[in-house]
């Protein structure tokens, strides 16, 4: 089954231009494309979801979120001491290898749906402005007992809420090319904007709602006297409370402040109603672009790039994931071409080995700092982060090691995960006197790009003997 949503956005790639109409067969005509991918008894569920609203509701604890990394990072950067010679190097055996993809989806082609016109009004979603239906939704949810939730379901039905304002979104989303997230955050955006004088409860149940009609496996949880929404992620989702409903974790969202003293309860469903969020770009975003000059020299040789703020917005509104997805995912492809660009000159000439160290040894001279140092909490960056910041830790530039060797020198790199520490290892062309592991009978060579003043092979002294994770492997 093909996420609705993805289904549509591509529906919107070769259009030309938008031709407004209002009519109701238009409208059924998107509404069966939006339906493609899901399976009968889904659509019945989907129907009948008020039904659900009153039926049964079953109790969940919910638990703290998970930590990335328990143990804390070291506050300096470490450092090869000056005098201080190569130990010998040595082989480890690493923990179990799980390769770890981003989600190619196969969409099937769809042709492009008729956008009605509406009037619209600007929308802040990240900083920036969109243009959405204005809509007025009179009724506000006034209690929350399952009688009223399941009658405000339903009077957002008849007001035909989707057909209004769904065309629209799924047209920015297209041109913008957002991913799931995205979506997401433009949905509550729009809920804040058109329900500015509605409480907390109203709020979420009309994301929640949006999101269940999008064809997302978003759930309605009741704590106290408070309603929020649960998402379930493609990907593991860390610092962020959650319930596990069928041995699935659902993550707690909305507005407002839950009371952990007391249980949620959220609607027993036979079956899942749409798919997880997916949150990694799968494509560059298509959005204004607003550049901040990021400039740095090392060896008499100045790096300077131009990075979309707009973009770095979008970035810190995505919930902390598995540091892979990081590495994958896509980002601003005007500010990847002047990175690499420049890059390749400054190693033009070196050998594979030397290009490799002076990679490293560019990264190690970044200002270092931890996230909880920097920001509060942890905070891992995409690639574009780390040039946009004053300051990275250690997964920042591993993560940023891995894009410009395997971009730049076509090897295959490995990000590695010590207790509180994270680096990369490469496999090279040809074997060396380093520390390493062996992965499908092929070297993978230790390169830390924190640890300063060390070169490709030296793993800090505090690993040496200890089993790294390894944490992506492209097959």
């Amino acid at each position: 089954m093909k996420r609705i949503i993805v289904i549509l956005f591509l529906s919107f790639h070769c259009m030309q231009q938008v031709v407004a109409q209002n009519t109701k067969e238009d409208f059924q005509a998107f509404r069966n494309n939006m339906l493609i991918g899901y399976q009968n008894y889904r659509q019945n569920i989907l129907d009948d979801y008020a039904k659900f609203l009153k039926g049964i509701w079953k109790e969940y604890e919910i638990f703290a979120g998970k930590k990335a990394n328990p143990l804390p990072k070291p506050q300096k950067q470490p450092q090869l001491l000056k005098g201080e010679t190569k130990k010998e190097p040595i082989s480890v055996v690493p923990e179990d290898i799980k390769p770890v993809e981003p989600v190619v989806e196969n969409i099937p082609e769809i042709k492009p749906i008729i956008i009605p016109t509406s009037p619209m009004i600007p929308v802040n979603w990240c900083g920036m402005e969109m243009q959405l239906p204005e809509v007025k939704i009179r009724e506000n949810l006034h209690a929350s007992d399952k009688e009223s939730l399941a009658s405000y379901w339903e009077t957002l039905d008849n007001f035909k809420l989707c057909e209004k304002v769904f065309p629209q979104m799924i047209n920015i989303a297209s041109s913008c090319n957002f991913n799931d997230w995205c979506l997401c955050m433009l949905i509550e955006s729009y809920v804040k904007r058109i329900k500015a004088d509605a409480d907390y409860n109203t709020r979420n149940f009309i994301c929640w709602y949006l999101l269940v009609k999008y064809g997302y496996d978003a759930r309605l949880t009741f704590n106290g006297t408070s309603l929020f929404y649960l998402i379930p992620f493609q990907q593991q989702v860390f610092a962020r409370d959650y319930l596990t409903i069928k041995g699935e974790p659902y993550y707690l969202w909305g507005e407002g402040s839950p009371n952990k003293e007391k249980r949620f309860s959220t609607p027993e469903l036979l079956e899942k109603v749409g798919e997880p969020v997916n949150l990694v770009f799968l494509k560059p975003l298509n959005i204004p672009y607003k550049a901040k000059r990021f400039s740095h020299t090392f060896v008499g040789k100045v790096l300077n790039v131009d990075v979309n703020e707009n973009l770095i917005r979008v970035m810190k509104q995505i919930p902390q994931i598995p540091i892979p997805a990081y590495a994958y995912s896509s980002g601003d492809s005007k500010f990847r071409t002047q990175l690499l660009n420049q890059m390749k000159q400054f190693i033009s000439g070196m050998n594979e080995l030397d290009a490799s160290n002076f990679i490293l040894q560019f990264i190690q001279s970044f200002e270092y700092a931890t996230d909880e140092e920097q920001f509060g909490y942890e905070k891992p960056f995409f690639i574009e982060e780390s040039l946009y910041y004053p300051k990275c830790d250690c997964e920042d530039r591993a993560v940023l090691y891995y894009y410009l060797v395997t971009q730049l020198l076509e090897r295959d790199v490995h990000l590695v995960h010590y207790p509180n520490h994270e680096c990369t290892a490469v496999n090279f062309s040809k074997k060396l006197n380093a520390d390493y592991y062996t992965y499908k009978g092929k070297q993978y060579v230790i390169c830390d790009p924190t640890y300063i003043g060390a070169s490709i092979g030296m793993c800090m002294p505090d690993f040496k003997e200890v089993k790294p994770e390894i944490e992506l492997v492209k097959e």
